[in-house]
């Protein structure tokens, strides 16, 4: 998924808008049918940036947001379910 930088005004992207150097910023990567909360769990281990916790969104998915030593955004998770 691709974000107008404006479109992240409201979202955990936008604090990383006004960084410099950083990759990725507005490109989304998503992946889904991997538990959200145990990738979370590992990431935090790991020492990885949680951009966003593990949490159920109101469109029937539950992800969470990890930021990759490059600097991309993961989207992980799994369908839910409305």
């Amino acid at each position: 998924m691709l974000h107008a930088e404006d479109a992240c005004d409201d979202e955990p992207l936008h604090s990383r808008r006004s960084e410099d150097g950083l990759r990725g910023n507005g490109a989304e990567l998503r992946i889904l049918g991997v538990d959200p909360d145990q990738l979370e769990e590992r990431a935090r281990q790991a020492g990885a940036t949680i951009l966003q916790p593990a949490r159920d969104f109101p469109h029937g998915w539950r992800d969470v947001m990890v930021v990759d030593p490059d600097g991309y955004v993961w989207a992980v998770g799994v369908a839910i379910g409305p």
